[in-house]
């Protein structure tokens, strides 16, 4: 039985439910959290897999950093940090075992590209043309809290509207004909859909 004094009451203890809770606890609200699991962190949290112990979902911990969440909630001081590691990916595929690695820095991916899938790299390089300046412009506008038409019009003003016309054309579209733009290789394809519409139980197509 809840106690009906709380003020609020957030319904599963995933990441997304919790920083929530932390906002609404910190705005001087009564809040409980409720989550069916006997842990807390949903798809943030760690489990057991083919013997070591895995994240289950990497993608929330890289836009968790791309948000002020860390800084504003104080997570380093609860014991959260990060360790950065360089190349952060490596991508193979079932069938063969050219592994090319994903660093923080484009130049880089695209050498380590280049020694095993050399036909895909001018390609990579036009994707992260159009595709980085699009995400720097979503990653902004999300930090500029709750959306309205006046912050993305303040937002577009500063950024001269750089990345809008991808945002607007990419959105409307599905993510393997947007990639195949760029590839005709699908183990360059797959790396991209797995880690983007994927992770969210759609198909890529």
């Amino acid at each position: 039985m809840v106690d009906s004094s709380y003020d609020a009451i957030v319904i599963g203890g995933g990441h997304n439910g919790l920083v929530t809770a932390a906002y609404l606890a910190r705005a001087g609200w009564r809040v409980v959290v409720l989550e069916a699991r006997d842990v807390v962190g949903g798809t943030a949290g760690t489990e057991w897999f083919g013997g070591a112990r895995v994240n289950l979902c990497n993608c929330d911990h890289l836009t968790l950093r791309t948000t002020p969440v860390m800084d504003e909630l104080g997570l380093a001081d609860h014991g959260l940090s990060y360790l950065d590691i360089d190349p952060a990916q490596l991508q193979r595929t079932w069938d063969d075992d050219a592994v090319w690695a994903v660093f923080h820095d484009v130049e880089r991916t695209l050498e380590s590209l280049a020694l095993v899938r050399p036909q895909a790299v001018a390609g990579y390089r036009r994707y992260c043309e159009q595709a980085l300046p699009a995400a720097r412009l979503v990653l902004e506008v999300a930090a500029a809290g709750p959306p309205s038409w006046r912050s993305m019009a303040r937002v577009l003003a500063r950024r001269a509207g750089r990345g809008a016309a991808t945002v607007l054309s990419w959105s409307r579209r599905i993510a393997v004909d947007v990639l195949r733009e760029f590839f005709d290789d699908e183990t360059v394809i797959a790396p991209a859909v797995t880690e983007g519409p994927v992770v969210w139980g759609l198909s890529p197509q």
